[in-house]
């Protein structure tokens, strides 16, 4: 199954309720606690401007909603 990756204005703009089936992978910067948007996402991008060590451009800073169990239910056997 695929997963759908928008920001939050997109998707409740063009996508929303055709796609709410599937997983959302959704952009929104600067968001302290989780992304503004009305539907459960499974990742969420709150910045784009992230260091890591031993990386010499910036990273995206993602974040996965839910345990180890959820995470493999999404991997592709």
């Amino acid at each position: 199954m695929p997963i759908i990756y928008t920001n939050v204005d997109f998707y409740k703009n063009y996508l929303k309720d055709d796609f709410d089936g599937y997983p959302l992978w959704v952009a929104h910067y600067l968001q302290k606690e989780r992304p503004s948007i009305y539907r459960e996402w499974a990742f969420w991008q709150h910045s784009e401007a992230g260091r890591v060590n031993g990386i010499v451009t910036r990273v995206d800073f993602d974040v996965f909603n839910g345990d180890s169990a959820d995470f493999r239910k999404l991997l592709i056997n």
